[in-house]
C-alpha cells in the first residue's frame, strides 16, 4: 500500500498543451518544414538563374531527322575508317598538343581535307569551341594546340572530312588542375 506522504512527492504536470504552439514536438516539426522548403527554393532560384540552356530550341525537327542519323552512322561504320587520337592529360589554362592519325579499315593513314576538334563544356556553352588540326607532314597525321580554360567535364566530338564523306567520334574527358 502507498502512503499519502509519497503522493505529495511527485509533481504533477501542469504544462498546457491544449496550444499547439507549446508543444516541442509540433514546434520541432515545423522548423523541419520550413528548413526543407527554404532549401527547394534555393535550388529551385539557383537552376533557373544558372540554366546552361543545352536545349535545343528546334527539337521536334532535330528528332524527325533521326532516321538519316541512323543511315549516316551506319555508313561511318561501313567507311570502316578509326582515328589514333594521342590525347595528354589536359590540365587547365595549359597549352596542349594533340594529334590525331586517321586509318581506314586495313589501318592504313590516309590523307583528308579537313580534320576538327569540337569541344563542349556540359554546363557553360561560353567555354565551347573548336580547333582545327594542321597536317603535320606525315600522311594522315594532324596535329593542334589546345587550351581548355577549366578544370571539369568536357565533351570532344574529332570531325574528319574527305570529300563528300564526313566521319566524326565523340568522347567526354576530365580537365585537370594545374599544377
Amino acid at each position: 500500500m502507498t502512503d499519502a506522504k509519497d503522493n505529495k512527492d511527485v509533481k504533477k504536470d501542469t504544462r498546457d498543451w491544449s496550444v499547439a504552439w507549446k508543444n516541442p514536438f509540433v514546434i520541432g516539426w515545423f522548423a523541419i518544414l520550413i528548413i526543407v522548403l527554404s532549401v527547394n527554393f534555393f535550388m529551385v532560384s539557383m537552376a533557373i538563374v544558372t540554366a546552361p540552356g543545352l536545349t535545343v530550341p528546334d527539337f521536334y525537327e532535330k528528332g524527325k531527322n533521326m532516321a538519316q542519323i541512323i543511315a549516316r552512322r551506319k555508313h561511318m561504320e561501313e567507311l570502316g575508317w578509326q582515328f589514333d587520337i594521342d590525347l595528354p592529360i589536359l590540365k587547365e589554362g595549359q597549352d596542349q598538343e594533340v594529334t590525331v592519325t586517321v586509318l581506314d579499315k586495313e589501318n592504313n593513314a590516309f590523307d583528308v581535307d579537313t580534320a576538327v576538334l569540337y569541344y563542349y563544356r556540359p554546363s557553360n556553352k561560353k567555354y565551347d569551341g573548336e580547333l582545327a588540326l594542321q597536317s603535320s607532314g606525315q600522311t594522315g597525321e594532324y596535329k593542334g594546340t589546345i587550351n581548355l580554360p577549366l578544370k571539369g567535364k568536357y565533351d570532344l566530338v574529332m570531325e574528319i572530312t574527305k570529300g563528300d564523306e564526313v566521319f566524326n567520334l565523340g568522347r567526354s574527358i576530365m580537365v585537370q588542375d594545374a599544377p
